[in-house]
């Protein structure tokens, strides 16, 4: 049986998020992937990251002082440590391992392209592959799986599977 990716966003993934934001979330899922995606691209994963975040400083420094300032605005003095909290739950989101080698493969595309992007564009660009990076975690409602085996003595047994796995106790 294999674990199925989870139906559900937490929150803090994309909800009512600007633009500057939309790019820190991506800088989170590539960074998400610099740090879990161990295969023989690793070290080229891991330099496309440090590309991007040495091209395009700038623009994610910006968007870095976009979440302080959201959350500094809704939660006053405890900002701190809500902030960290929701980074938490972004960062585990990205960090799932029931999606993690379609995840990479995708997280792999986006380096490939991101750090050569005009900052100008940098936005769009994030909004336009959040859900792309985003998208290896979702999956329909889990369906039963049939299977049909042979016992050996002329009659079929069927099997029927579906599990569902929540992958932090408690939820997000």
């Amino acid at each position: 049986m294999t674990a199925t990716a989870q139906t559900f966003k937490p929150t803090v993934v994309d909800a009512d998020i600007s633009p500057l934001e939309t790019l820190w979330h991506v800088r989170v899922a590539l960074n998400v992937a610099a740090l879990v995606c161990r295969d023989a691209d690793e070290t080229v994963t891991i330099a496309a990251y440090n590309t991007l975040i040495r091209r395009q400083g700038v623009a994610l420094a910006a968007a870095n002082n976009a979440v302080d300032a959201r959350y500094k605005a809704q939660y006053g003095a405890r900002w701190q440590s809500e902030r960290e909290r929701d980074m938490t739950k972004l960062y585990n989101f990205f960090a799932q391992p029931t999606a993690q080698a379609e995840f990479c493969a995708t997280a792999k595309s986006v380096l490939a392209t991101i750090a050569g992007v005009d900052p100008g564009a940098l936005m769009a660009f994030a909004q336009a592959n959040l859900p792309t990076l985003e998208a290896p975690f979702w999956s329909p409602a889990p369906q039963p799986q049939t299977q049909f085996a042979d016992d050996g003595h002329g009659s079929t047994a069927v099997v029927a599977a579906a599990a569902r796995v929540q992958v932090a106790p408690g939820g997000f």
